[in-house]
């Protein structure tokens, strides 16, 4: 009787008796449960555009350094519907999450932070460092490898991957 074998050298008489299957392109929805063939890069930039991640209102963050301060409202902004003007000292536009940032302005000032008066608002509190704003390729970049070959797909790794273009 042949002495027994460890189960490294038995896992290893197995691997090599076996060949990896042909790599296949799926749909994105049969990709569930399947193992990457190759490392996923994404196809997009996303954010494609620095967005607003919260409502409230376009600034430039060198009119809120000093509060209170009085800015009028110079138009909106909403997913989809971006502001097509630029923002000048003294402005702001009322953003939407989502919504492009307008060009000259770097911070949005959560709505909470505010009052409104006709035209105007009034900014009572400042952004964070951040100012609320999803910078363009915060998420990721187009050419990112972002799932790496080997990588079981997942629910997680599925939306990812279509999110990714």
């Amino acid at each position: 009787m042949p002495p027994p074998l460890s189960v490294e050298e038995a896992l290893a008489r197995i691997l090599d008796g076996v060949a990896p299957m042909p790599a296949e392109a799926v749909a994105i929805e049969a990709a569930h449960r399947r193992t990457l063939a190759t490392p996923l890069a994404a196809l997009i930039t996303q954010p494609p555009f620095d967005a607003s991640a919260m409502d409230g209102y376009a600034v430039r963050g060198a009119d809120v350094a000093r509060l209170p301060a009085t800015l009028d409202v110079i138009g909106e902004a909403a997913a989809g519907h971006p502001f097509a003007g630029s923002v000048a000292a003294g402005q702001a536009v009322r953003i939407f999450t989502g919504a492009p940032l307008p060009a000259g302005a770097d911070a949005v000032v959560i709505q909470e932070n505010t009052e409104r008066d006709g035209a105007r608002v009034i900014v009572r509190e400042g952004t964070p460092d951040r100012g609320h704003v999803r910078h363009t390729g915060f998420d990721f970049r187009a050419g990112e490898i972002l799932l790496q070959a080997g990588r079981r797909l997942g629910p997680r790794e599925v939306a990812l991957a279509a999110a990714m273009g």
